[in-house]
C-alpha cells in the first residue's frame, strides 16, 4: 500500500509540475505575442523605405515643400492627401521616373499640395491637419519629401485609424528628421491651417477636386490640369513636361 501511495503521490506531483510548467509557457508566448504587435507597430513596414527614399531625394535641393531647383523652367504641382491610395500610386510609380530625368537634372520642381479626399473618411480635418501638418513641418528641415515618400512606402489600409502619433514619430524617424525641431514645429496644430487652406483654394479656384491631381506649367506662369495621366506609367506627365520646357526655352529665346 505504501509503494502504491508513494507512486500516486509522485504521480499527483508530475501532474501539477507539468500544469504549471504549460501556465508558465503560456504566459510567455503570450507575453511574446505582446511583445511581437508592439514591435510591428514600433519596426517600419517596409523595411528598405529609408533606403529608398534617400537614394531618389539624395542631393536634390528642397525648401518647404517644393521638390528641385527653384529656377526650374517647368513646375509640377501635386494635390496630394497622404491616406489617398491612388496618390501612393503616382508617388511610387511614375514621380520617381519624373524625378530622376527631369527633377535632377534642373528642368522640373514639384511641389506637394495638401488636399483633403480619402482621410474624410478616416478621422477628418483634425486626422488630416495632424499628418499633413507633420508633412509640412518636416518642411522646416527641407526634408518634406523625405516624409511624404516614407509616408506613402508604409502607408496602412484605408479607414482603418492607423495614423497615430507612434505612426506619424516612426515616419519622422526614417525620414533622417531631427526629432526635438520636428515636434516643435508641428506645435500648435493650427499654425499650419493656413498652409492647408491655402492649398484646399487653390485646389477649388483651378477646379482641382480629387487625388491625385497635377497642374502643370512654366515656372511662374499660367498652369493647366493635367488630365488622361495614368497612376503607374510616366508617358502623359513626360509629354506635359517636355511641351512646356519647349514652350519655355520658345519664350527665352
Amino acid at each position: 500500500m505504501q509503494v502504491v501511495r508513494r507512486y500516486r503521490l509522485r504521480c499527483l506531483f508530475l501532474l501539477l509540475a507539468f500544469c504549471l510548467l504549460a501556465g508558465v509557457v503560456t504566459v510567455a508566448l503570450a507575453g511574446g505575442a505582446n511583445h511581437s504587435k508592439e514591435h510591428r507597430v514600433l519596426v517600419a513596414a517596409v523595411p528598405d523605405a529609408a533606403r529608398r527614399t534617400y537614394a531618389l531625394l539624395a542631393d536634390i535641393p528642397q525648401r518647404g515643400a517644393e521638390l528641385g531647383a527653384p529656377n526650374a523652367p517647368v513646375t509640377l504641382q501635386f494635390f496630394g492627401d497622404l491616406q489617398c491610395k491612388e496618390s501612393r500610386q503616382v508617388m511610387l510609380g511614375p514621380l520617381p521616373d519624373l524625378i530622376r530625368r527631369f527633377v535632377r537634372p534642373g528642368e522640373l520642381r514639384i511641389v506637394y499640395r495638401s488636399t483633403e479626399t480619402d482621410t474624410k473618411g478616416a478621422g477628418g480635418w483634425p486626422e488630416f491637419k495632424d499628418q499633413q501638418g507633420a508633412a509640412l513641418a518636416a518642411g522646416r528641415q527641407n526634408r518634406l519629401w523625405n516624409f511624404i515618400d516614407v509616408f506613402y512606402r508604409e502607408q496602412g489600409p484605408e479607414f482603418t485609424g492607423y495614423v497615430t502619433e507612434r505612426f506619424l514619430h516612426l515616419i519622422a524617424v526614417q525620414a533622417g528628421l531631427d526629432m526635438s525641431r520636428w515636434q516643435q514645429s508641428r506645435e500648435p496644430s493650427w499654425h499650419w491651417e493656413a498652409s492647408l487652406e491655402a492649398d484646399a483654394e487653390l485646389g477649388k479656384s483651378t477646379h482641382v477636386d480629387s487625388t491625385p491631381s497635377f497642374l502643370v506649367g512654366p515656372t511662374g506662369g499660367p498652369t493647366h490640369v493635367l488630365r488622361h495621366f495614368g497612376l503607374q506609367e510616366p508617358e502623359v506627365f513626360e509629354e506635359a513636361i517636355r511641351a512646356t520646357l519647349k514652350e519655355a526655352r520658345a519664350s527665352a529665346a
